[in-house]
């Protein structure tokens, strides 16, 4: 999830620590029926393993192409995601699917 524009393992925050924040679930961050970037790519480059660590691979990967689009480094890189578990070994079509969005989301934030 992220607080205030920042991802934050929920498990680790005190619902006292969200008092007065901006909270954002995967749940969020669509405009309707209109995927975001992150979520489309994930499905397009079958990111999408069992399900279980894709919500936090989509907000952790939110937070840091936007961390990267504000800093002088072009691209992302795949290790950031450390910290995010998937068993399903998932992780090439996971870090493909990342890249992939860091375009999209330059395009949109271009677009608006």
């Amino acid at each position: 999830m992220h607080i205030d524009g920042r991802a934050v393992k929920s498990c680790t925050v005190l619902v006292g620590q969200a008092n007065g924040a901006n909270v954002t679930t995967i749940e969020g961050i669509s405009k309707g029926d209109e995927l975001h970037p992150m979520q489309s790519a994930f499905r397009d480059n079958h990111g999408l393993q069992c399900g279980y660590c894709t919500p936090g691979m989509i907000m952790s990967a939110i937070d840091i192409v936007n961390r990267y689009a504000a800093s002088s480094t072009r691209t992302p890189s795949g290790t950031k995601l450390e910290g995010n578990i998937c068993r399903c070994t998932g992780y090439h079509n996971i870090v493909k699917s990342v890249l992939d969005a860091a375009g999209r989301m330059q395009v949109s934030q271009a677009a608006e």
